[in-house]
């Protein structure tokens, strides 16, 4: 970790170059992401590792200014990669609590309805999970005098999430009400039949995804071989031993696999 700080370090002169509404955008995804580093640590960080990739293709590429273009190209996709991650993470992490929010709040109002305190009920229903922990920390900070209202809070703000926020809402208002848990039951059966809607969703479109990772991985390969050898052998175009050697060798499976990664941060 001291060796990555003091890398990170050497472009520390990288944050004052950004805007403080983007600096705030990226400190709430860390946040909310669990990733324990500060803006401007983690600014310098994806600078000087895209920094890093930049100078390997560049080297890898023959030191050659014809090829600084794509080594341009490496670096932007590299560090906005870096700076978006976060933000996907968030929204993955929002995701996998909404799954496991139903069970939850179901959960929740049978006890509420069998006469067990809100405390009771809330601890009952804290497992291993990623909701679990969350709600041990909800747990926690009340415990240590934080009230009902501030504890849940303080959860809504951890996550990227409309109906967390909602949920957090309804179960304040059955803390204070100390209604019986039939509105948590209805919220949750709300909240499976989106996650249904989710999944039909996603499954209508994977087939527009498979068949765009075949056109990826053999049909634009197929068809720019033939461009290159009816180009230049009939069309004179000229094209470059670079391209000849990129398009196949990088730029296809790059291709492939950021639509792998975008299907994989797609799926409910």
């Amino acid at each position: 970790m001291g060796d990555m700080d003091s890398f990170a370090a050497k472009f520390y002169f990288v944050p004052r170059y950004f805007s403080g509404g983007f600096k705030r955008k990226l400190a709430r995804d860390l946040f909310q992401a669990k990733i324990g580093y500060s803006v401007d640590y983690y600014l310098s960080l994806s600078f000087g590792i895209a920094s890093i990739c930049f100078v390997f293709s560049l080297a890898v590429l023959s030191v050659s200014l014809e090829y600084l273009p794509f080594s341009i190209l490496v670096f932007v996709i590299t560090f906005f990669s870096m700076t978006g991650y976060p933000g996907l993470k968030k929204k993955k992490r929002a995701r996998g609590i909404e799954k496991e929010l139903p069970n939850c709040l179901r959960l929740i109002g049978i006890h509420l309805n069998i006469g067990l305190s809100f405390e009771q009920s809330l601890k009952s229903a804290c497992s291993n999970s990623v909701l679990g922990s969350e709600l041990k920390h909800v747990i926690k900070n009340i415990d240590n005098g934080s009230s009902v209202q501030e504890a849940f809070g303080a959860l809504a703000n951890r996550i990227d999430s409309v109906f967390v926020k909602r949920a957090v809402a309804q179960l304040i208002a059955s803390y204070e009400k100390g209604g019986s848990g039939e509105t948590l039951k209805k919220l949750a059966d709300e909240q499976e039949s989106i996650i249904r809607a989710r999944l039909k969703e996603y499954n209508g479109k994977m087939t527009v995804y498979s068949l765009l990772f075949i056109a990826i991985s053999a049909v634009f390969p197929a068809i720019f071989q033939a461009y290159m050898m009816v180009g230049s052998s009939f069309l004179d175009m000229g094209i470059t031993p670079s391209q000849a050697f990129l398009m196949p060798v990088l730029v296809f499976p790059i291709a492939n696999i950021a639509l792998f990664l975008f299907v994989r941060w797609k799926s409910p």
